[in-house]
């Protein structure tokens, strides 16, 4: 380093020199050209000047030696010629630019000399007629000057290379000292240790003082860093799920201890591809699908007996490095799997118990009822089949409920008129919507692929408690539209509303917002159970919003 430093110094002595030698050269040049153009100038001028008084100028003009001088008529004919010139002249430069008025210094080379030479030509007047006189001289010979310039400069070139090579050793011993001193203390900055003091007070002991003081801020900040890193890392690798960060080529940035184990993985796989976790192929697809889509997602899937359940986020970071633009949490949900299976199981044979004794008895009671003619005795009868009709209702759901569950459920895909499933159901509730003075408002068409039936449960439930849960002079309004190749199936109301505390679960079996009115109305509890449930089925995307007072909108999207 220190001889770079040297030899640079000497280079730039050296180009120094030679950028002012060559300036100086140049002025020289321009110093000379200066003096020669005036003075073939004042001497032209001066014997122009002469000439005017002169009856014939060129009998004057015989008598100057020393200098090449001709004078021509108007017409640039030569008069006469210091050196014998004779014949037309009206071509040259000068003589032109003479007889235009405009008199200029020509350079070029002269014949009659043999050398370079200066011409200039003035007119004048004398004895009534326009003369041209024209000045030669040849230009003089500088060679023997720039070449002891040469020579000078060659000698301050040795001596400027001499002295800056003292000079640079010299400064280079200096700063080369400074700077190890202040490598010293970036060492300790990145150690987070402290040097040995600084000496002197020159520009260099100011930057070690600086990184002194923020060796001293750093280590509480790093040590504070490293405390909250510590943290998030026991809160990361022991939480339940496992997690995972995608770059946006794919690539683990990110992941905790239960990612190790849920995948069975020992080596490290952090910078590797997502494909790295696992050989099964499906499940690879599973992802990809996931990760390219660039939007939120979730999947469940069967992996070596276990239930995962795959929760995707996707964004996009501000500074576009795409250093993160994934986030992927694995739950086991085996376990749950396993509870829910055994509860469907429950229902579906409780279902299957009840439904033969719900037949009988709203068998029988329909008979007893056309038997009796005692009002009394009619009216229980009423009673004992409006409740058992009520629990035939939900006995039904529960068993459709739990097909869906238990995956029993035929996924069966047809294109279903979704326009005309929307006229069908509000064509079923106008009556009830008519008791409560609600009105039906259908609008918009689009296709799906699904299955007739559990397309029209999903708008049969929603309608029905879009109607159940409105006011007097509410209205219901059951729209479709096409957003971005999707259906979209929207169903609002202008009713009671639901609370934002109860929105979360209000899509779980027989959760009811308000039990009392629920009762009075006949739901079984159900209604969104199922409407998820199908939704599950076919891909498709529940979201609901609601404000209490004001009404409720849910919205069913469709995939491609």
């Amino acid at each position: 380093m220190r001889k770079k430093l040297t030899l640079h110094c000497m280079l730039i002595a050296l180009i120094t020199a030679m950028i002012v030698f060559i300036a100086a050269l140049g002025l020289l040049f321009w110093l000379y050209d200066e003096t020669e153009e005036k003075g073939i100038k004042d001497k032209t001028r001066l014997l122009a000047a002469a000439l005017t008084s002169a009856q014939k100028p060129e009998s004057v003009l015989a008598a100057i030696d020393g200098t090449r001088v001709t004078l021509t008529d108007a017409e640039g004919y030569v008069i006469y010629d210091s050196d014998g010139a004779e014949g037309p002249h009206a071509d040259r430069e000068e003589i032109v630019a003479a007889l235009k008025g405009s008199p200029v210094v020509v350079t070029r080379y002269s014949q009659t000399l043999g050398a370079r030479a200066y011409y200039y030509a003035e007119t004048f007047s004398a004895g009534g007629k326009v003369y041209v006189l024209r000045v030669c001289e040849k230009m003089s010979d500088i060679a023997p000057y720039v070449g002891a310039g040469v020579g000078a400069l060659f000698l301050a070139v040795a001596v400027g290379l001499a002295v800056s090579a003292v000079f640079a050793r010299k400064v280079s011993s200096g700063v080369f000292g400074r700077l190890k001193e202040i490598n010293g203390r970036l060492r300790a900055l990145t150690q987070l240790s402290e040097d040995s003091a600084f000496t002197g007070k020159d520009e260099f002991a100011q930057i070690a003082e600086e990184i002194d003081a923020l060796v001293a801020g750093l280590g509480g900040s790093l040590a504070d860093l490293r405390r909250e890193q510590s943290k998030l890392d026991f809160v990361i690798n022991n939480i339940s799920q496992g997690m995972m960060a995608f770059s946006s080529r794919n690539e683990i940035v990110l992941y905790n201890k239960p990612v190790c184990k849920i995948f069975k993985v020992k080596d490290d796989i952090m910078g590797k591809h997502f494909s790295h976790l696992t050989k099964d192929e499906e499940l690879k697809a599973l992802m990809h699908n996931a990760l390219t889509r660039g939007e939120d997602g979730e999947f469940s899937y069967r992996l070596r007996g276990k239930d995962l359940n795959f929760k995707v986020y996707s964004f996009k970071t501000d500074d576009g490095s795409g250093e993160i633009e994934h986030i992927v949490l694995v739950a086991d949900l085996t376990k749950e799997k396993a509870a829910m299976r055994q509860k469907s199981e429950f229902f579906a044979n409780a279902s299957h118990e009840l439904k033969t004794p719900l037949t009988t008895m709203q068998g029988l009671t329909e008979i007893l009822l056309a038997k009796t003619s005692d009002e009394g005795q009619k009216k229980q009868l009423e009673r004992i089949y409006k409740e058992s009709k009520r629990l035939s209702f939900l006995v039904q759901d529960m068993l459709y409920i739990s097909d869906l569950e238990s995956g029993r459920a035929e996924r069966r895909e047809e294109d279903v008129d979704l326009g005309a499933v929307l006229a069908e159901v509000r064509q079923e509730y106008s009556h009830q919507a008519e008791e409560r003075n609600v009105r039906i408002n259908v609008s918009g068409s689009g296709n799906v692929r699904a299955d007739y039936r559990n397309i029209y449960e999903i708008v049969g439930n929603l309608c029905s408690n879009a109607v159940h849960y409105n006011v007097p002079g509410g209205s219901v309004d059951m729209s479709i539209r096409t957003q971005e190749g999707k259906v979209v199936l929207t169903v609002s109301d202008t009713g009671i509303g639901i609370p934002e505390e109860h929105l979360p679960k209000v899509c779980e079996r027989f959760y009811r917002v308000d039990k009392s009115r629920s009762k009075k109305t006949g739901g079984t509890g159900l209604g969104l159970a199922i409407v998820k449930h199908v939704c599950n089925l076919y891909g498709a995307k529940l979201d609901i919003k609601s404000k209490v007072g004001e009404g409720t909108a849910v919205q069913v999207t469709f995939g491609r």
